[in-house]
């Protein structure tokens, strides 16, 4: 069984026990919000280890786990849907927030069905196979697995924004089969965008981030959770019912925006003013099926729209060159008749013309991925993170290796990368679609706050190739720190003052006394005085009243 006490909560890897892991970045000090799970926590019998919280809004919460049992990563998403629900002070109980029981005891059945369908799917479909549900401290919990890869909008980054159409076809239609059966199965996702399907490495797309439709809505109890662009007209409209169509709307959305390279107008916009156009050297790129497949399915009147990802699929399957499907080589939903065998060698030819260009999509994600997949053979594996860094062949910095370009190699100016949070980098196509950027170590920092990039192995504005790696240091705050007067606040307060310093959890202990000249739950005392300089490294011990205020208003009817 692995060693949990090693792993990073921010990703779930052995990093060796590092209070900042140098894979991701995490600081081990860092915790979850008050209103979330508490990083460490344990769920079903120790059996899932949470961690960070990834993803919050509508129905509920997502945490990276790990799972005992498989020895594996997963995802852990949590009943907590916004407005409605409230935490205790254990950080774990859920109950519905004052007079929202019901919504809440609905939208939780309803979370609880939508995951046992999905636990019921096949683990060839594309999706994250559901591994378990579970009901627990007063609410539900679905975990899943996880895959290796990027989310379609982090590689669209990397591919200059956009995909050309003998792309697209391969690696949609099977997710399209997939969503085909799910939409059977009555399970709607009401949520599809380009974050919520991965692209993983090895070369297959998969569906996330699965809700329930009340969360997916406006005009409900709900906060609702809507992607811009992506979502349906009838998501925005009082009374109107979201069903399949949702979905084929969104998947006309991203396709739209995988051979375009920009996402469609808001649907809530559309409902009044439709400005949805294709640009004219698209129409020179793309088969004339595929854009009218497309434009069917971003009909604003649900009506008029392509019904289901079945007939997507169909329609897309039969495109071959310029051509438009007029039948579907078997009945045709609306007409009922059959169409002419006259296209059934074109149809094999596509047939074989995907095949080939899907072995070509794999071989561009297989050298994106590479080194994700083989490692790099040449290199042993240096378990000591400083001597990794400070090895001579590692970049320093401002180190610019002029040899790396060859005659003639665009160049790329290096952004200037201190100041930021690295997540935030690596999401933001103007700061990292040209190159990789990768955690190399950390560095106490009295100028750049604890979390955000400090330093960066090739200095602002050096030109260099695409997809040169770029490593960055992570700012551990300053290494000492003024220790500020906590007496007399809440001890949670100060737990949270001291984490924002910089204090590691391990290093935090809160002693229980008895102080009737305090507040309930009042700090009394630290272990370090205050306005004293210390060391983020230093422990402390806080000692806060336990004893509850004396309920009195018994005394006081007794006297009336």
């Amino acid at each position: 069984m692995v060693n949990t006490d090693r792993l990073c909560m921010g990703c779930m890897n052995d990093n060796g026990g590092e209070k900042v892991c140098p894979i991701c970045g995490y600081d081990s000090a860092e915790d979850n919000a008050l209103q979330q799970l508490s990083v460490g926590s344990w769920l079903n019998a120790n059996r899932y280890l949470v961690g960070k919280a990834i993803e919050e809004g509508g129905d509920g919460i997502t945490y990276i786990g790990w799972d005992n049992d498989l020895n594996a990563v997963v995802n852990i998403r949590e009943y907590f849907p916004e407005g409605l629900a409230v935490r205790s002070g254990d950080r774990m109980t859920v109950s519905p927030a004052p007079d929202k029981g019901l919504p809440f005891a609905r939208g939780m059945e309803e979370f609880t069905s939508l995951f046992a369908k999905l636990n019921e799917q096949p683990q060839s479909a594309a999706i994250l196979h559901v591994i378990d549900v579970f009901e627990s401290n007063g609410t539900v919990y679905a975990v899943q697995s996880t895959v290796s890869g990027t989310t379609l909008k982090a590689f669209l980054i990397r591919n200059g924004g956009s995909l050309k159409w003998d792309q697209v076809k391969p690696l949609f239609m099977p997710l399209l089969a997939t969503l085909s059966d799910l939409n059977d199965a009555g399970i709607v996702h009401r949520g599809i965008n380009p974050d919520s399907i991965v692209v993983g490495r090895d070369g297959k797309l998969r569906l996330t981030g699965f809700g329930i439709a009340a969360a997916r809505a406006e005009h409900t109890d709900f906060v609702a959770h809507l992607n811009t662009g992506y979502a349906a007209p009838e998501q925005y409209l009082e009374n109107a019912e979201t069903d399949a169509a949702c979905d084929t709307y969104a998947m006309g959305a991203i396709m739209f925006r995988c051979l375009i390279g920009t996402t469609p107008p808001d649907a809530k916009e559309r409902l009044t003013a439709d400005k949805l156009s294709i640009p004219a050297k698209i129409t020179e790129t793309v088969p004339k099926g595929a854009l009218v497949a497309i434009a069917n399915t971003l009909k604003v009147e649900k009506s008029e729209r392509v019904a289901s990802a079945d007939r997507l699929r169909r329609m897309l399957d039969a495109v071959s060159g310029n051509t438009v499907m007029l039948g579907l080589g078997e009945t045709d939903e609306k007409s009922g008749k059959k169409s002419s065998g006259g296209n059934k060698k074109y149809a094999v030819l596509s047939a074989v013309i995907t095949a080939v260009v899907f072995l070509v999509i794999i071989g561009v994600v297989m050298i994106l991925f590479k080194d994700d997949i083989f490692g790099t053979p040449s290199e042993p594996v240096d378990n000591d993170i400083s001597s990794a860094i400070s090895a001579p062949d590692k970049p320093q910095i401002g180190d610019v290796d002029s040899t790396i370009s060859q005659p003639g190699e665009k160049l790329y100016t290096v952004p200037d990368y201190t100041g930021y949070v690295y997540n935030d980098i690596i999401r933001d196509e103007n700061l990292a679609s040209e190159f990789e950027i990768v955690v190399v170590g950390s560095e106490y920092s009295d100028t750049v706050e604890r979390g955000y990039v400090c330093k960066q192995t090739q200095p602002q504005g050096a030109k260099l190739p695409r997809d040169t790696e770029i490593g960055v240091y992570i700012s551990m705050g300053p290494a000492t720190i003024t220790m500020p007067n906590l007496v007399g606040m809440d001890k949670d307060q100060a737990y949270i003052r001291l984490l924002e310093l910089g204090f590691f959890k391990s290093n935090i202990e809160f002693i229980e006394v008895s102080d009737s000249s305090s507040d309930p739950g009042e700090v009394v005392s630290t272990s370090i005085k205050a306005y004293k300089t210390v060391s983020i490294n230093d422990s402390i011990t806080i000692e806060w009243n336990a004893v509850e205020e004396e309920d009195t208003s018994s005394d006081a009817s007794s006297e009336n």
